[in-house]
């Protein structure tokens, strides 16, 4: 049988191997599928894909999104603001919504990251506003069986300080994954640390918190869950998301914090995209960055994880699903490598999900992204038209670029372009 080449597969297709792809760090080579894992002997049954001229890619994992807020711009005013006024705009519209327009909305996220090469979403759910608070969680458990096998969805039940235990534990008990809060927007952050991870300590979950989510310098929401969960096992997750005050600190504090969070093992999910549209819009002139400090993190021996945190709702009016967008940001407003950045968001995304390395080498998970392009700055830098989803080894999705025709005007003789160059 020929190989069919990488440009025509379709959702459904299972894959025996690749031919002629090439990796990250620029080898090449074959690729084999069996069992659901890449292997090094014979592969098993399914197609054999011609890769000539396509990269193979992680998938990048998205740590930090709030599917039950998707797509909800439009519908709550197109507010502008920070975060306070996003806060303050979401408690009001959220009440609206029932659970069937929360399922809407966040399967159309699911289906937009996945298509986009996304197989794994860690999504925070708010209790909203009227008599069930609970139904944006229920809607994301839900949503989480309906993926199975094809995008891993973690439900993380996020409150705030007005609601009470027994509420909480309410959440907890519909199948949550993990406990979230916000300490530093309670009238007593310490306190609400404490009530956080006593709950989460009471079901033997972990936490992921909306952490120090603010340009105060004095912010100790990072600090204190990092002493607090040292003792943890290593299989409760603590994860801090945002973490944008940390960009304010002295040095000599930043290593404190970051030193802290090594020992016990607290990962930080970074969320450029809302995070520089939210931050800073009390400071006109030069106006923070909005982004804690990447390359502090990773020298400091910390896994680091993104998120592309909201899509067309209140907190950010852009977003739309896809990580490519977020590992750009990663470049150009973190500062991090190319490589670096797509390795956080995939290799550090899934190592924060608590999924096996899927990098195309003997013994990975058979899951990988496919895109056409020759090296890893020219799939960020291009957003990667063309991309192939493979999932335990069979294609889950595929998106390819649109024709785009332009006029081309005629070329002059390279005499006159060379006279028209100032000397």
């Amino acid at each position: 049988m020929h190989p069919v080449s990488a440009g025509s597969l379709t959702p459904g297709q299972e894959i025996s191997r690749i031919d002629g792809i090439v990796h990250a760090d620029g080898t090449g080579g074959r690729i084999g599928f069996r069992g659901g894992a890449v292997v090094e002997g014979a592969p098993g049954p399914g197609v054999t894909v011609d890769g000539t001229g396509w990269l193979a890619l992680t998938p990048p994992a998205d740590l930090h999104a709030h599917l039950d807020k998707a797509y909800t711009w439009d519908a709550a005013g197109r507010p502008e603001g920070s975060l306070t006024d996003a806060v303050a705009c979401w408690a009001a519209f959220g009440a609206t919504l029932t659970e069937a327009q929360i399922t809407a909305n966040a399967r159309r996220q699911v289906l937009a990251a996945l298509g986009a090469g996304v197989t794994a979403i860690r999504s925070h759910a708010n209790f909203h506003e009227g008599p069930d608070p609970l139904r944006g969680i229920r809607a994301l458990i839900g949503l989480r069986e309906e993926f199975r096998g094809i995008v891993d969805i973690q439900v993380v039940a996020l409150h705030g300080s007005d609601r009470d235990d027994d509420t909480i534990r309410a959440a907890i008990a519909l199948g949550v994954d993990l406990l979230g809060g916000v300490p530093h927007l309670a009238p007593d952050p310490a306190a609400e640390l404490e009530r956080t991870l006593r709950l989460a300590e009471e079901a033997s979950i972990g936490v992921d918190l909306h952490a120090d989510e603010t340009l105060d310098p004095d912010a100790g929401d990072l600090l204190g869950l990092a002493g607090r969960t040292r003792a943890w096992p290593p299989a409760m997750t603590r994860s801090a998301g945002h973490c944008v005050s940390l960009a304010m600190v002295p040095p000599a504090r930043l290593a404190h914090v970051l030193a802290a969070c090594a020992e016990a093992d607290v990962s930080i999910i970074t969320n450029p995209l809302t995070n520089l549209y939210l931050q800073g819009w009390q400071h006109p002139i030069a106006t923070p960055r909005g982004i804690p400090p990447l390359r502090a993190i990773l020298d400091a021996g910390v896994t680091l994880a993104a998120g592309g945190d909201n899509v067309q709702d209140p907190f950010n009016p852009l977003g739309n699903g896809d990580m490519v967008d977020v590992i750009a940001a990663l470049v150009l407003a973190g500062h991090l490598t190319p490589a670096e950045a797509w390795r956080v968001a995939a290799e550090g995304g899934r190592r924060v999900f608590g999924l096996p390395p899927a990098a195309g080498r003997p013994g990975d998970a058979a899951d990988l992204l496919l895109v056409r392009a020759g090296g890893v700055a020219e799939a960020i830098a291009e957003r990667a038209p063309d991309r192939v989803v493979i999932r335990g080894g069979r294609v889950v999705a595929v998106r390819r670029s649109t024709t785009r025709t332009v006029a081309v005007p005629a070329l002059r003789p390279v005499h006159s372009i060379a006279e028209e160059v100032p000397a």
